[in-house]
């Protein structure tokens, strides 16, 4: 068998072999040399009228884009391309192309430049790329005629892997110009889209209208006779205080009645006999009523040292054991009584996160122990000041109450924690992108 004949076979069949873009981008360039003599090969892909990039170069394991060689290429390459020549190799020289490529060519490669257009036959002979090769001895024809056979096996492997990939394709169409602003101009055109702005916070179940249980009087509790979520009913103790000085300070006034009403007793039995004591019976009897006072203020103080439950309910609080000889002030809030069939959410919506909202306003709540459901809410009322949160943010405490019609089997506990996503207004999908960015650099700028 001739040796070109066998050269040429071999090539062929290495061609069909290339696994990967990458295999069959070396076996072009470094290959074909076997074949055709040449002193420099650059592989070139792209349409005619599209981006064309130098994507393999001989004897060089990865292109540098950044290399003046390559750039050169590359626009040699277009200019040539948009030369409209025919879909055969062709041989140019130096004096061909324009001042500016001409004066480059003459430092970076041989004179003699063979042209062999790569197209695909299976896509009515669309281009898919270019190979040069440049060489300083001139292009005999029987050479051109061998690279026109190669030029259609190297572009049958190259469609053959780019359909491996349709992502190849997807990447030319968009490196194209027209591409590119079809593809700004729907962008645009989507970020005009309305949408719902909204905005995610913790949110806790609370009791809805509970009863507060606060301190009657100023003391320490003795103890706590219910347990937290203990469902207690009207007129059962919940809590005691301690009731020994209470108990002393009633019957000291408990005494001190006795007393004045033996005086009293005392001066209206003698009065007849002396007028002295006669006077002294009005003076008696206001001390007699203001020793009944003191008694009766003193009971009272003693009968609230036990607290009873005014209403039905839930007991709603803390560890029982550390109010144990807790002193407290009057008024203050110890337990909440609350109605497990009344419940409402908690919403601590950040500073950074408040969006315009208006009573009524949509809201879902994520319990954390039910991640895989959502409850459907309104909003009651927003705050319309910031308070400081437990971990030290600013925020807004927003009501919501859950809308009829759900077909709950049973309400969620007080006290499950969750996340809530409050809707607000519709705004363009790109103020809801950017509503943080500008924000932020408003105030980075001051205005």
């Amino acid at each position: 068998m001739n040796q070109h004949v066998a050269a040429l076979l071999g090539l062929e069949q290495q061609l069909r072999k290339a696994g990967s873009l990458a295999q069959l981008f070396y076996t072009i360039v470094n290959q074909t040399h076997q074949c055709v003599a040449y002193t420099q090969s650059v592989l070139v892909l792209g349409e005619e009228n599209g981006r064309q990039r130098v994507v393999a170069v001989s004897d060089i394991p990865a292109v540098d884009y950044t290399s003046p060689f390559v750039a050169w290429a590359e626009r040699l390459s277009r200019h040539l391309s948009a030369q409209k020549g025919s879909g055969q190799p062709s041989v140019l020289t130096p004096g061909e192309v324009p001042e500016t490529l001409r004066h480059d060519w003459q430092d970076m490669a041989p004179g003699q430049l063979l042209r062999v257009p790569l197209y695909a036959a299976a896509q009515d002979g669309r281009m898919l790329g270019v190979l040069l090769l440049f060489r300083a001895e001139p292009w005999p024809e029987q050479e051109r005629g061998v690279m026109e056979h190669l030029a259609g096996t190297m572009g049958h492997a190259l469609f053959a892997l780019q359909r491996r990939s349709p992502f190849n394709t997807l990447l030319q169409r968009l490196r194209q110009r027209r591409a590119w602003w079809l593809l700004g101009l729907l962008l645009l055109a989507v970020m005009w889209l309305p949408v719902r702005l909204s905005a995610l916070a913790p949110v806790e179940v609370t009791a809805r209208e509970p009863l507060v249980i606060s301190a009657p009087l100023n003391g320490a509790v003795k103890q706590l006779e219910v347990d937290p979520n203990q469902q207690v009913q009207t007129g059962d103790p919940l809590l005691s205080f301690e009731d020994t000085e209470l108990a002393n300070e009633h019957e000291i006034a408990q005494q001190a009645l006795l007393l004045a009403r033996a005086e009293l007793k005392t001066a209206q039995q003698s009065g007849f006999m002396d007028p002295t004591q006669k006077a002294r019976l009005a003076e008696l009897e206001s001390r007699v009523r203001l020793r009944q006072a003191e008694r009766d203020y003193a009971r009272s103080r003693l009968d609230k040292a036990t607290v009873t439950a005014p209403g039905a309910g839930i007991a709603v609080l803390g560890d029982p054991n550390e109010w144990k000889g807790r002193p407290v002030n009057i008024g203050e809030r110890i337990m909440l009584l609350a109605d497990p069939d009344a419940v409402e959410f908690e919403v601590m919506l950040g500073v950074k996160d408040s969006i315009a909202l208006t009573p009524g306003a949509e809201v879902r709540v994520f319990l954390d122990s039910a991640p895989l459901s959502s409850l459907s809410a309104s909003l009651h009322l927003a705050d319309y000041e910031p308070q400081r949160t437990p971990d030290n943010q600013m925020a807004y405490r927003l009501v919501a109450r859950l809308v009829d019609g759900q077909g709950l089997s049973k309400l969620p506990r007080i006290g499950t924690r969750g996340t809530a996503k409050v809707y607000g207004e519709r705004v363009s999908l790109f103020f809801y992108l950017f509503r943080r960015p500008i924000t932020g650099f408003r105030q980075w700028l001051g205005w």
